[in-house]
């Protein structure tokens, strides 16, 4: 297995590892500088340098103030004591400090009622459901971030308590084409799934599969909403369960950044976390943003679920992770369509307060809306 910590060398970085992605929370920032403190493990009494500048003991941890700039940084800790080292490679983002973005998972009935109305509707905001966002958008700058399924099934409708027919994206109509590209600057659409079940649908399916599934949404998006509302770079598979070959053939086919919780649950499983290991797993969950350099790929962190748990805890985690120096550069939280309507198992009716409520916190903040594929 890959070691990711670097743990069977004898000096090695403890802060950053391999792949973490700074900012001025980390230290002090200038321009697009960052200045902070870097930690190494290494044996009692070593004289210990990082990049030529020499590190101080306390308790056989070595730390030494480090500036990097925007971009790729390499580290090199050099014990001068017994020749061992030990090399890591970071990042400084744009855009990651003061940032926010909306996203929404499992969506699907939207496009079915903008469909149904194709003939009634003069935008594609007159659905209620899309209406919400453009409200977050022009109250609060929101730029949103929806993930389809290809499809919506007669298994996704047994959710349901009035009957909704089967409906896939290759019905979509493409009236609405013009708008959707006309509010591709902060609206976009990337694949998720082909449907909602079974879950867990590509955590351990070849590749061929997971690939199969976003060239048909990406297809059909193309369609009818044109290119330039696509997001061929940034997405959320379903349950963020995947092999890893799974990740590597999305970055082939052009991804750079998946998004997930990155949390361990009670039994120490790793949830929404891809096929992260779960040390790796919680050290990503615990920043907002995680490089794997082998991969080419970059993690970014969901902070919060709107539809887990009740409103009151929504408002307290918001305030907690704004709050928290490792977690409030770039802060993304996420929804699910379905709980928007009342014929859903689960529904919400504060649905749309909830949306609009967290982005008034962010914007009150000092957050502006943001991609992240502006990341990049």
């Amino acid at each position: 297995m890959r070691d990711y910590f670097h743990n069977t060398s004898p000096t090695r970085f403890l802060f950053p590892i391999d792949g973490d992605c700074l900012n001025a929370n980390d230290g002090a920032a200038s321009d697009a500088n960052v200045l902070f403190t870097a930690s190494i493990h290494a044996a009692t009494g070593a004289q210990i340098t990082v990049n030529g500048a020499p590190a101080t003991e306390q308790n056989g941890v070595y730390t030494v103030q480090l500036l990097v700039s925007l971009g790729k940084n390499t580290l090199t800790a050099q014990n001068l004591t017994d020749g061992t080292s030990d090399t890591v490679t970071v990042f400084v983002l744009p855009n990651a400090i003061d940032r926010y973005r909306i996203s929404s998972d499992d969506n699907i009935l939207f496009l079915a009622d903008i469909t149904a109305n194709e003939d009634v509707y003069t935008s594609i905001f007159d659905n209620p459901y899309l209406a919400v966002y453009k409200k977050a958008h022009d109250l609060y700058g929101a730029k949103v971030h929806l993930n389809l399924f290809y499809a919506f099934d007669r298994q996704s409708a047994t959710c349901f308590s009035t009957h909704r027919p089967n409906f896939d994206l290759s019905m979509v109509t493409e009236k609405f084409k013009t708008e959707w590209e006309a509010n591709a600057d902060w609206l976009t659409l990337s694949p998720h799934a082909y449907v909602e079940y079974p879950q867990k649908p590509y955590q351990s399916t070849p590749p061929e599969v997971i690939l199969r599934d976003f060239e048909a949404i990406r297809r059909e998006v193309y369609r009818f909403a044109g290119e330039k509302t696509f997001s061929a770079d940034v997405t959320t598979v379903h349950w963020g369960a995947t092999t890893h070959a799974s990740t590597r053939a999305l970055r082939d086919l052009g991804y750079k950044v998946l998004a997930g919780y990155f949390e361990i649950n009670k039994a120490g499983e790793t949830v929404v976390s891809y096929h992260l290991p779960a040390p790796l797993a919680e050290h990503v969950g615990a920043r907002d943003f995680w490089y794997d350099t082998e991969d080419d790929l970059l993690y970014g962190r969901i902070d919060r679920v709107l539809n887990i748990g009740s409103a009151e805890a929504v408002a307290t985690d918001l305030h907690r992770i704004a709050d928290d120096p490792q977690r409030n550069g770039f802060i993304s939280i996420m929804i699910h369509e379905q709980y928007f309507y009342p014929d859903y198992r689960n529904y919400l009716p504060d649905f749309e307060a909830r949306v609009l409520e967290s982005a008034r916190f962010l914007a009150a903040r000092g957050y502006t809306g943001c991609f992240m594929k502006e990341m990049l």
